[in-house]
């Protein structure tokens, strides 16, 4: 049983490319509803968020099993699209399980995959404020028992564009993770043409580092066909470090970007894990509002989008004179 859902679930979540009508160019993002409706939807992801809208939400920390810690096979595939890894499981164990977080029960790990574009300043798909990064790790998850999908996301910055000690002292992030990455770039480049793999020894718990205490949550859908929706993501605030050499490798020898842009927020309330958010300009708490008026138009204001209004109300009235109001 557990190998039908795990199959399942590997198809929708990551059709194989010989199925597969879309990609990164001439059928790209902009014309993947054509073929795959739920790409149109008001549920879609990525997203850009803009963290003056957003509102705080306390969630009790991640658990992740002791596995984790442990160097396991895993199996990256050219699947014509990203570079995929997945674990099969043997004789139905379990392994890689993630609890808390605000997620309802037990959820085990699918495959990990990145995104990422053509330069150091491109690739993320999820932006925060507008900013891209150079990538994205995408990190999929299962309940086997409800099968709801819950991924996890976390950016690439290129060395190029910070100072690597300064963010290394700023985020602590682990020389372990550093070199679990470089041993996966060094491996996963020779995969140049679709629908071929390789087995790797990885440390799941090295590849994610140890930065999990904010991060942005919200109710979105898959970022490729079949764009499936009703997804939780989980976006963490704080990025792992890659160089300019490693992400070259991808751009030359797989492709040259595989990411897909923001899509509209609708009515969706995006929430935080953290008290404070980082003081932004008075435009953007504007904005917030603005989008608040097109929602509620009709007198039916929803009690989240009420939250929304006041907790904006009461930043700006903390942090602004009355005069920037109307400047």
């Amino acid at each position: 049983m557990y190998v039908q859902l795990f199959t399942e679930l590997y198809l929708i979540t990551f059709p194989l490319s010989i199925f597969a009508i879309w990609n990164y160019g001439e059928f790209g993002p902009d014309v993947w509803d054509d073929e795959y409706p739920s790409c149109a939807g008001h549920y879609q992801s990525p997203i850009n968020i803009r963290t003056a809208c957003t509102i705080y939400q306390s969630f009790e920390p991640f658990h992740f099993s002791q596995d984790y810690n442990v160097s396991h096979n895993f199996t990256l595939l050219n699947n014509g699209h990203s570079i995929l890894a997945r674990y099969s499981p043997e004789n139905n164990e379990t392994l890689f399980q993630v609890t808390g977080g605000g997620l309802n029960g037990t959820f085990d790990f699918l495959n990990f995959h990145l995104h990422w574009g053509q330069n150091y300043k491109s690739g993320s798909e999820h932006q925060i404020n507008s900013k891209k990064y150079a990538g994205e790790i995408h990190i999929v998850y299962v309940n086997r028992r409800t099968r709801q999908l819950a991924a996890i996301a976390i950016f690439m910055q290129s060395n190029r564009s910070i100072d690597l000690n300064e963010t290394k002292n700023t985020y602590q992030i682990e020389n372990t993770t550093l070199n679990e990455w470089k041993r996966y770039f060094s491996t996963a480049r020779t995969l140049q043409y679709s629908n071929i793999s390789i087995v790797l020894s990885l440390n799941l718990a090295k590849l994610m580092g140890n930065n999990f205490n904010e991060f942005w949550r919200y109710q979105g859908s898959l970022t490729t066909p079949p764009c499936t929706e009703n997804i939780i993501w989980t976006v963490f605030k704080a990025p792992i470090i890659f160089t300019e050499n490693e992400l070259n490798s991808f751009r030359k020898n797989i492709f040259i970007e595989d990411y897909r842009g923001p899509q509209l927020l609708y009515n969706r309330t995006v929430y935080r894990n953290f008290v404070n958010e980082t003081k932004l300009s008075i435009s953007d708490y504007n904005c917030c509002l603005k989008d608040l008026k097109n929602y509620t138009n009709n007198f039916s204001i929803r009690q989240v989008n009420t939250n929304n209004f006041l907790f904006i109300l009461v930043y700006v009235m903390e942090n602004f004179s009355f005069l920037d109001l109307f400047l």
